[in-house]
Order: C-alpha cells, then structure tokens, then sequence
C-alpha cells in the first residue's frame, strides 16, 4: 500500500543555489508497485521535515521507493544537491534520471549515503552520480529531469527523514 499526501507535481526552474524543499507539494512517491512489485511507502511532510516510512521488498521482481521531484535545471555550474538526513542505519541513495533516451527507460544516476539516528549534512555533487543503464544525454545540471531519495535493491525497512534539500 502507498498512502501519498502529495497530489500535485510541478517542474521548477533553478539556476542558482535554491531550496527546494519548501514547496512539499512539487515531491511524490513512486514504488515498485508501477511494475508489479510489493515495495510500500508512507510519505508525510511534518515541520520541515520529509518522513518516509515502509519497506523494500524484492518479491516479484520488485525492489524500490522514491521520493521524486521533478527539475528543470538551467545552469550547468550547480554542483550538486545539498541535505539533512537522519534514518535507521540504512543505506539510501540519490537519483537522477537524465532526459532523452535511455535504455533500459528506468535508467538513473546515483549516489549512495548512509544514515544514523542522528542529523547529518550531505552534499553529493553531480559529478560523483553513477550511472545505472544507458542514457544518451551526458550527466550535466541541466539534463536532470528529476532528482529523488530511494530506497533500492535489497530487502529493508524504510525510516528516513530528510530537509533542509537544496541544489548547489
């Protein structure tokens, strides 16, 4: 089951260091469950703060959760996404899915991190995502369709909070 309190989705267009987790309503949640998967999650927005609650199961063929935001961005000097975080001692990971083709469609760029029960500031640059699949677009700012936190990959349960979410 997914319980979504976003309904809304909107593209922004950035070109200078910018927060972008101030408007709750430009994020949503996607699960495995698009394709057949049994993957849950809960997505909540309390004081500042993204919760994102549920599991990743692999079962049929699954494997993931997003808390996804759509981007347009227009300058190619921003460096990276900037962001608190705090969970349960899991690995999660940023995506960034590229525009144009690619193959397999689903493919991304990512960037693995690693949190605690305590607030911790990340900064993962761009340059450093790496890439899953084809895409023919070169990972540059500007190319980034959408920008998410995952779950992914392995059996788990899923307790991270996130904020302060801002491109650099």
């Amino acid at each position: 089951m997914i319980k979504l309190i976003f309904f809304f989705t909107m593209s922004i267009s950035l070109s200078v260091q910018s927060d972008i987790s101030n408007n709750p309503q430009d994020w949503y949640g996607v699960t495995d469950r698009v394709m057949g998967g049994k993957s849950n999650l809960q997505v909540e927005f309390v004081e500042e703060t993204f919760i994102l609650r549920g599991n990743v199961t692999t079962q049929n063929n699954g494997g993931f959760v997003r808390l996804v935001h759509d981007i347009k961005l227009n300058d190619d000097a921003l460096s990276g996404i900037s962001f608190l975080a705090r969970g349960n001692d899991e690995v999660y990971e940023i995506h960034a899915t590229l525009k144009g083709m690619k193959m397999p469609p689903w493919s991304y760029m990512s960037h693995s991190f690693q949190v605690t029960d305590e607030w911790k500031r990340y900064e993962i640059y761009f340059k450093d995502l790496k890439s899953s699949g084809y895409s023919a677009r070169k990972m540059k700012p500007k190319n980034i369709n959408n920008i998410a936190f995952a779950g992914y990959g392995r059996d788990f349960n899923v307790n991270l909070m996130i904020k302060d979410i801002s491109i650099f």
